[in-house]
């Protein structure tokens, strides 16, 4: 039972191709559907980790790479497909090189990288799938994109101040605060 967490998570890893082979070849409504099978796997491998008591720093790492994967990619395709500016997809995507280098320089250093993600960190993640399941709706005809621009807001600031903290965190420490592993950076 205590690997069905990472498993959970490599699921994720491997639909991303498949996810990318669907958008690409415009089978929107599938796109969809496998999206939202993604975000729910990214909630629940972590809850599963927390119930079951097997979070793991291998799990951390994963479920986190499978998140950043999975939203740089479809944000990436979106905006190359003129759904989404390429603006935001610039700031999430530097927003995590910025915890990339932060890791980077930490395990150079020789310190324990550890991964605990702030609660704005867990809000930008949600946000940034809301928003892909918001143009994958777009793209099926389900919705207008009346409220797109709210949702790039809300993500720009929960992005800005989530950098803004893991950067404060690793100058106040040198390390991410708190020992615990857990699922989403």
């Amino acid at each position: 039972m205590n690997y069905i967490p990472n498993i959970i998570s490599s699921l994720r890893v491997l639909l991303i191709p498949v996810f990318v082979i669907l958008l690409i070849n415009t089978n929107y409504f599938l796109a969809l559907k496998l999206f939202i099978i993604m975000g729910v796997s990214d909630a629940l491998d972590g809850i599963l980790a927390r119930y079951l008591k097997c979070e793991t720093l291998f799990g951390a790492y994963l479920d986190a790479i499978a998140d950043k994967i999975m939203i740089n990619i479809s944000f990436c395709l979106l905006c190359m497909m003129n759904i989404l500016p390429a603006y935001i997809f610039i700031i999430v995507l530097a927003r995590d090189l910025i915890i990339l280098s932060g890791i980077m320089i930490n395990y150079k250093n020789g310190n324990k990288v550890l991964m605990n993600p702030i609660f704005i960190s867990k809000l930008n993640t949600f946000l940034q799938i809301i928003l892909v399941v918001f143009c994958l709706s777009f793209l099926n005809e389900m919705v207008n994109l009346t409220y797109m621009q709210d949702i790039i807001n809300a993500i720009i600031i929960t992005t800005i101040f989530s950098a803004l903290e893991y950067v404060y965190n690793y100058k106040k420490n040198y390390t991410f605060k708190n020992i615990r592993y857990t699922t989403d950076i």
